[in-house]
């Protein structure tokens, strides 16, 4: 029941430490360069910038996470199991498939990452700006 726990609990912080700093970081490099103002539209660019950025860094993880969950442990001995823990899962893929081999499915997991996060931060700002919070 609790296969694959750890590479999820990774993936997790790994996704919040990505997307919300990617996100401010995106937003106020495109105003601090007056490329576009505050509104709407600067929310959905920094949110799909944050969402590639987010995608780039959950992929290996994704990629592991499945791989160690995926693998057959009913009924097989822990030493004849193909990944021993993520880390060696992880080794495994570099050795055999080069680190191309951990962003297998990166554009599903980017077309799945994507609109979670321009939904999230544009509910985010909408719902700011509506209590009159200023923009940061």
């Amino acid at each position: 029941m609790y296969t694959g726990v750890g590479p999820t609990v990774k993936r997790a912080a790994i996704l919040t430490a990505t997307q919300i700093p990617s996100y401010d970081h995106a937003k106020h490099t495109i105003l601090n360069a007056e490329l576009m103002k505050e509104g709407p539209a600067l929310h959905v660019i920094s949110s799909m910038i944050a969402g590639f950025m987010t995608a780039l860094t959950t992929s290996p993880v994704d990629v592991i996470k499945t791989r160690i969950m995926n693998q057959k442990s009913h009924g097989v001995a822990h030493h004849e199991r193909v990944y021993k823990n993520a880390f060696d899962c992880l080794l495994k893929t570099l050795r055999s498939e080069g680190p191309l081999g951990l962003y297998k499915g990166f554009i599903p997991n980017w077309m799945r990452i994507g609109p979670h996060t321009i939904i999230t931060f544009f509910i985010f700002e909408e719902l700011r700006h509506l209590i009159g919070m200023d923009p940061v």
